[in-house]
């Protein structure tokens, strides 16, 4: 008798950022590529992954790739749209390779280049998935591939939680490196600049070795002896995405 194989639930990938607009349609991509090589150079290489007009398609710069949807289905939209509050008519997605280069910072930094584009283009708004950063067209900062700051991809967040009287410290974006985020705890009513800064400190080495640590693994930072360890694997689901953290303890 033959066995049925079970089908294997599909998990959709995460976009990495999401533009909404109110005004207008979207131009043809042919218009990206103009503007990103004006600022940067380029090429800019358009790949059409569909046949159906123009509106899904890959934005390619030598080795790094940002896949555009202009106009995603509804059961994308409409998610999205429930989650932000937005009134934007329309919604495009900006998803990043699934696979882990070497060479991660650069390719997200490509992606981010092709979201300020499209931001600007469309007179619309950003949303950073992995951060939950906001950004209108005025507020993107360009950065030169040899300028890669972490706080331009990655933030650090604290939270109180006052049943356990603790202050909960934790990154939001190394999900685009394809690692996972960083936390760490401390009493409430200590400063929190010096746990944020090892925090900063930790996730920039996690990304140049690009692989999560293992729980009992040391981190060094500070370059005066100090490290942490990292004493515990999770998954919350604080922000509506199950997210995976490494909490890790000054030893």
């Amino acid at each position: 008798m033959k066995k049925i194989k079970k089908k294997k639930a599909s998990s959709q990938t995460l976009p990495a950022f999401l533009i909404g607009w109110t005004h207008g349609e979207a131009p043809p991509p042919g218009y990206l590529a103009a503007w990103f090589d004006q600022q940067y150079g380029g090429p800019l290489q358009i790949r059409f992954l569909s046949t159906n007009g123009h509106q899904n398609f890959e934005a390619a710069h030598t080795n790094w790739k940002a896949q555009v949807q202009l106009a995603p289905s509804a059961e994308i939209v409409k998610p999205w749209q429930e989650r932000l509050q937005w009134e934007h008519r329309h919604l495009a997605q900006l998803v990043a390779s699934p696979k882990i280069q070497p060479d991660r910072q650069d390719e997200v930094l490509h992606v981010a280049r092709v979201a300020r584009g499209l931001t600007l283009l469309l007179d619309g708004t950003t949303y950073d998935v992995a951060t939950g950063v906001y950004r209108n067209p005025s507020d993107w900062t360009d950065r030169d591939l040899a300028v890669f700051q972490i706080d331009d991809h990655v933030q650090v967040e604290q939270h109180e939680q006052m049943p356990h009287m603790r202050m909960w410290l934790h990154t939001r974006g190394l999900t685009k490196f394809g690692l996972d985020e960083v936390e760490s705890f401390q009493p409430i009513g200590l400063s929190g600049k010096e746990r944020e800064s090892m925090l900063y400190e930790v996730a920039s080495q996690l990304m140049v070795h690009g692989k999560n640590p293992k729980v009992g693994e040391h981190i060094p930072f500070g370059g005066e002896g100090q490290q942490v360890e990292v004493v515990r694997h999770r998954t919350d689901p604080l922000y509506g995405i199950p997210l995976a953290f490494r909490e890790v303890r000054i030893t």
